[in-house]
């Protein structure tokens, strides 16, 4: 009964991730409150995880509950193996920058259904113009690390597969904050 019982808390009951303080977010929430940013939900992206650990949650500000976890990729500049090492914000860098950001929109282009990031700070001011999205892709399916140990790296955009794309549709609405921290 109690194996039942350990494994039913597992996999049923959402607990916040150890990795994500709730400092961290309810500052978001305070955040999203001040500004006008959706409030409901937002998207955390811990990059001190290496890539083939789960490390894109998806947060219910009110709850502090994560509703959603998949592996996400970081770009090839901030390191080629399944660690990120060094973030830059430098247009051509393929790296990933450390910061807020917003969903800005969405749009339909090489990858297909995507959306853009707008950079809010000084480190990530330039992700309009680099052209940073969140995008599927082929590299950050479960086949593909289970196969090399890693997902694949992208050009500096937070990259998922097109299943978990899919599932976090629902909440990547304009004025979503994403943020990725390290």
């Amino acid at each position: 009964m109690r194996i039942f019982l350990a494994i039913f808390c597992l996999y049923f009951l959402p607990v916040t991730d150890p990795e994500i303080s709730l400092g961290r977010i309810s500052q978001v929430k305070d955040y999203t409150l001040k500004q006008d940013f959706c409030h409901d939900y937002a998207i955390f992206i811990d990059m001190s995880l290496p890539s083939n650990e789960k490390r894109w949650y998806v947060i219910d500000l009110e709850t502090k509950k994560i509703i959603y976890k998949t592996y996400v990729a970081h770009g090839k500049g901030s390191g080629e193996g399944k660690q990120a090492t060094s973030f830059s914000d430098r247009p051509g860098s393929y790296c990933t920058a450390l910061g807020i950001y917003k969903i800005k929109g969405s749009c339909i282009g090489e990858h297909g259904l995507s959306y853009i990031l707008d950079g809010l700070e000084k480190n990530n001011k330039n992700a309009l113009s680099r052209g940073i999205i969140i995008h599927s892709a082929w590299y950050a399916d479960d086949n593909f690390i289970l196969n090399y140990g890693r997902c694949g790296s992208s050009w500096g955009c937070p990259a998922i597969s097109a299943n978990a794309l899919k599932t976090c549709k629902p909440y990547l609405k304009p004025g979503t904050l994403v943020c990725i921290y390290n």
